[in-house]
């Protein structure tokens, strides 16, 4: 594969997407509310002995955390925002790299569609392989940067607010370093692969979106079961979803290259 001609397709694509405004708010808000809010707004639940008297939605995880997990020597204050902070939010963080890929990554051919500038890159010297590729670049490259930005937000607060509850400096910890720097590239990738293969065979923007929320369920299936005491998302666990994922995308995204049909596309547009 001629790695200029990929490059060149992804710069084009991030360039349409940075001067798209109506794409840009999304890929803020929940940033802001994963990496600022809810570690904010747990921080302060574990300053607050009333409130921690009243956890809701933290029950079941912490009624279920493996023994030796927890450092003994926590009051509830300290539980919660280490329980919560280290172990509750980490597969909760991993919406981030898939929401912003499912904004950015469902306007990729459709938005071409739209803006009638398709056709000419399917006439392009480019092969299927080369032009997927650089449609998933141009998603992934903000997908993971809004992400690795997020995962700095929430370090800071983690610290500054949860450090005085909990007594320690406790974050970030091993799961969580693997998590931001390498499930988050990988699902990301997989989750974006997906969404230019559907974005493909779409017909508006909002269609692919649309479709494109389906790769949120198994995101939310680990959400739930860490939440409800199913599992523990640690790193073992993350480094096993790591693995699994990365051959996953290996798999899928030379599917979808081989399966892209540009003859199509170029009939319909004609």
């Amino acid at each position: 594969m001629n790695g200029r001609r990929i490059l060149t397709i992804a710069r084009k694509d991030l360039s349409e997407v940075l001067r798209n405004k109506q794409a840009l708010a999304p890929l803020l808000v929940v940033p802001i509310l994963f990496a600022a809010v809810f570690p904010a707004a747990i921080a302060l639940l574990g300053r607050s002995p009333i409130l921690t008297a009243s956890i809701n939605g933290l029950d079941a995880f912490l009624e279920n955390i493996p023994a030796g997990v927890l450092p003994p020597d926590l009051d509830t204050g300290g539980i919660v925002v280490y329980a919560a902070l280290t172990y509750f939010m980490a597969p909760m963080f991993l919406l981030i790299p898939v929401m912003v890929a499912s904004v950015v990554a469902s306007s990729s051919f459709v938005g071409e569609k739209e803006r009638r500038t398709l056709e000419g890159l399917l006439y392009t010297p480019v092969t299927n392989r080369e032009l997927v590729l650089g449609k998933v670049l141009a998603s992934l490259v903000p997908a993971v940067v809004i992400t690795w930005g997020s995962f700095v937000i929430y370090t800071i607060i983690a610290n500054v607010l949860g450090n005085p509850v909990v007594g320690r400096t406790y974050f970030p910890n091993l799961t969580w370093l693997i998590v931001v720097f390498l499930l988050v590239p990988v699902i990301a990738f997989l989750a974006i692969t997906l969404i230019v293969a559907v974005s493909g065979r779409s017909t508006t923007v909002q269609g692919a979106q649309g479709i494109s929320v389906l790769v949120l369920l198994p995101v939310l299936a680990l959400v739930v079961g860490q939440a409800t005491g199913l599992m523990l998302f640690d790193a073992p666990v993350a480094l096993i979803a790591v693995v699994a994922i990365a051959a996953i995308d290996v798999a899928v995204f030379l599917a979808v290259a081989q399966t892209f049909q540009r003859e199509r596309l170029i009939t319909k547009l004609t």
